[in-house]
């Protein structure tokens, strides 16, 4: 058996949508405790067949946990790959908690206890895995799981293929959907295997790699601010925060560095010399010549004039 289901909260009564959801989740994974508004907006699209599930959901604020009397009660059986798509979801199991984002993906089985909670406007999708499909490949999988990159190599790939797995959901047969499912899981087993050497330093790095990239991509935006690359980026300001504190910095003097290092380039250029040093430092991000100007001698030691004249020099 082989089906695709959309569900929506909204179609049913405004009183009854948060009893509704916790039905229709727990149906799809376990029995869980929920705590949420009774009037709960959410969405799930559920592709199914008898081996595998691929559901992605959008939703309001949420805390789902099992303790070890509901996993006494109703064992889960199952390994779940977690690829949040917005926003940030904290996981806690075995005394450890994890913020799982977009720049990475969670591999865990509900059969230990677990907290989860996010805030509204999460997005995510969720590979559930029998529990034998993953051990065989991965026989030292701990139930308490682990997270991997998903950024680039092999992380990146399984991200690609779940989304074209989605994409195609309609177009699909149930026995190309479980084909398909199995090559999921070789390339999670060797994304696991590459990854748990060091999977929290490679972590880290990936995510500050992330934020570095959005910020310099974008650091000619005079609006961009911390609490503008986070919202992008699909996560909480707190969360960038703390990744950029482990390497010294802050978003604000990050946004600084990068459109000092936009503007130096700019007025090296030969292709910018017609621009005046006013509009490279407005093109550049800054709203303010002066303010411009002062950052700039701090940071290279000269005027932005000189770095010009110095570039005509030696034209």
């Amino acid at each position: 058996m082989y089906s695709v289901d959309t569900l929506r909260s909204n179609e049913h009564d405004q009183r009854e949508r948060g009893d509704w959801w916790r039905d229709q989740v727990s149906s799809i994974h376990c029995p869980m405790a929920f705590s949420l508004a009774d009037s709960y907006q959410g969405t799930l699209q559920h592709q199914h067949s008898d081996t595998y599930q691929l559901v992605r959901w959008w939703g309001e604020a949420e805390v789902l946990s099992r303790t070890a009397a509901d996993i006494r009660r109703h064992p889960h059986g199952a390994y779940e790959l977690l690829l949040p798509v917005r926003g940030e979801v904290i996981l806690e199991q075995d005394r450890r908690e994890a913020t799982i984002t977009p720049a990475v993906m969670a591999l865990t089985s509900l059969d230990t206890a677990t907290v989860l909670r996010h805030g509204d406007g999460f997005s995510s999708v969720a590979f559930v895995i029998p529990r034998d499909r993953i051990e065989a490949r991965v026989p030292t999988l701990p139930q308490a799981g682990t997270v991997l990159d998903a950024t680039s190599g092999l992380g990146r790939i399984v991200v690609d293929v779940v989304s074209s797995l989605r994409r195609e959901r309609h177009a699909l047969t149930g026995s190309q959907f479980d084909a398909i499912a199995d090559r999921i899981v070789d390339l999670v087993a060797l994304a696991y295997n590459a990854d748990t050497a060091t999977p929290s330093v490679d972590v880290q790095e990936g995510l500050v790699t992330a934020i570095r990239r959005f910020v310099r991509e974008n650091a000619h935006d005079p609006n961009l601010t911390g609490a503008v690359a986070a919202a992008r980026l699909g996560w909480s300001l707190r969360h960038v925060q703390a990744q950029l504190q482990r390497i010294g910095t802050t978003p604000s003097d990050l946004i600084r560095e990068e459109r000092l290092a936009l503007a130096r380039l700019r007025l090296q250029d030969r292709g910018w010399s017609h621009q005046s040093v006013t509009q490279v430092a407005y093109s550049s991000g800054f709203g303010d010549l002066s303010t411009f100007s002062n950052a700039y001698r701090r940071a290279f030691g000269e005027r932005p004039s000189d770095t010009r004249s110095a570039a005509s020099a030696n034209d």
